[in-house]
């Protein structure tokens, strides 16, 4: 009998925190990174049609069935020749800032996980500058000097767009990079505060 006066209910312990609680910052660190690579795939070919668009493309005549940038005298145009680069410049010019963008608001949107983020921004700003590049080159006019070798004394061909050398296809990553490290090195990181049971 006194045995039984000294059980007592031992109390149910409560829970610290609730199931789905833990898994809030990661999860929304996915859905901003693959909203990263998102904004990426859509930018691109946006940006490409814009670069095509803007540019203007050099003029050229076809001799002996190879294209040069020569004048209505058929002498070579050092200003055209000149003019031939505006393509590759003006795809830098369109791709560094949107490349330091996209790094940037990435990066400030999503500090809980700095390598996803920094993933997704390579990815995302590569996604970026190779939409821009084919988007750009296929909507432009197609090479000349393909076409010059089925064209006739004198035909009158514009340059195709295109950006001079492939290393200038990692402005965008390299400007969203950069943008993410400046952030995540010169700004405080965010401190999630965590709940304490009771």
């Amino acid at each position: 009998m006194p045995d039984q006066l000294n059980l007592a209910p031992e109390p149910t312990p409560e829970p610290a925190q609730k199931p789905g609680g833990a898994h809030r910052p990661a999860r929304r660190s996915v859905v901003l990174a693959l909203a990263t690579v998102l904004v990426g795939l859509v930018a691109g070919p946006l940006l490409g049609w814009l670069w095509e668009t803007i540019w203007t493309p050099t003029q050229g005549l076809v001799v002996q069935h190879q294209w040069y940038v020569v004048d209505s005298d058929l002498t070579y145009d050092l200003d055209g020749l000149r003019h031939q680069f505006s393509g590759t410049m003006l795809y830098t010019v369109l791709a560094v800032p949107a490349g330091l963008v996209l790094g940037a608001v990435a990066a400030l949107l999503s500090r809980r996980d700095e390598v996803l983020t920094l993933l997704a921004v390579v990815v995302g700003s590569a996604a970026l500058g190779l939409g821009m590049w084919a988007t750009g080159t296929w909507l432009g006019p197609q090479d000349p000097q393909v076409l010059a070798a089925t064209a006739t004394q004198g035909t009158s061909l514009p340059d195709h767009l295109s950006v001079g050398s492939w290393s200038v296809l990692v402005c965008a990553p390299l400007a969203a990079t950069l943008a993410v490290t400046v952030v995540f090195g010169l700004l405080p990181r965010l401190h999630v505060p965590t709940r304490r049971p009771g």
